[in-house]
């Protein structure tokens, strides 16, 4: 018999056979997408609110970052850069975070989230947090900016997020929850109480940190 010839009297299969099995087929992708999203990152292990230390470490990161930012610079574009920590960045989440949301309830929080770590890689860095038992991650890109007072700002924008390991397209990103411009690219520039304004030009990663670089402008030259 020729390969390829139909046989006769060859019976198809009924039509409720085919949907059972499409409906089998669909039950495993959507058992296989849930065991995918319960997983949680390696790296996911936020801090504590009471982790030993962390509350000064919060404190100190806090005080740091605002002692740089506010620093009499002279006239001008003053350029700085900052060192940042993916442990004292987590320490601050962990513990000071927490302090802020009961001080001031009017800052955005969703409900279901208990926690929210950070990570820092030589590729850059990603936020999660613990949604509802969900681990919700997203990587964060920094395009770099110019340099000099007509120099736009870097900007930072949403790269990928996923639900444990399950990739989710098209979703905007952790960060966005709480702040809803990260939804888009946002330009990390900020005025300052005195008039002046600090811009972010680029950020440097590595394995645990990041250098932040910075340019203070006055008033004038915004």
């Amino acid at each position: 018999m020729s390969a390829g010839v139909p046989v006769a009297g060859a019976r198809r299969m009924p039509l409720h056979r085919k949907l059972f099995v499409a409906l089998l087929v669909l039950v495993a992708l959507a058992a296989g997408a849930v065991a995918l999203a319960r997983m949680t990152p390696a790296w996911w292990s936020p801090t504590a609110r009471d982790a030993a230390g962390a509350l000064d470490t919060a404190r100190s990161l806090e005080q740091g970052i605002a002692s740089e930012t506010t620093k009499v610079r002279g006239e001008g574009i003053q350029p700085w850069s900052v060192r940042v920590r993916a442990a004292d960045v987590n320490a601050w989440l962990g513990a000071r975070l927490p302090q802020w949301l009961e001080y001031d309830q009017s800052l955005p929080w969703p409900d279901g989230v208990k926690g929210v770590q950070a990570k820092i890689d030589a590729g850059g860095f990603e936020l999660a947090a613990d949604w509802n038992g969900f681990v919700v991650s997203t990587r964060w890109a920094i395009d770099p900016g110019a340099e000099g007072k007509d120099g736009a700002p870097a900007t930072l924008r949403a790269a990928g997020t996923s639900v444990g390991n399950l990739p989710i397209p098209f979703a905007a990103g952790v960060g966005a929850w709480f702040v809803p411009q990260l939804g888009k690219a946002l330009p990390l520039k900020a005025k300052l109480g005195d008039g002046r304004f600090i811009k972010v030009t680029n950020v440097e990663f590595a394995d645990g940190e990041a250098i932040v670089d910075c340019e203070t402008l006055s008033g004038r030259n915004p």
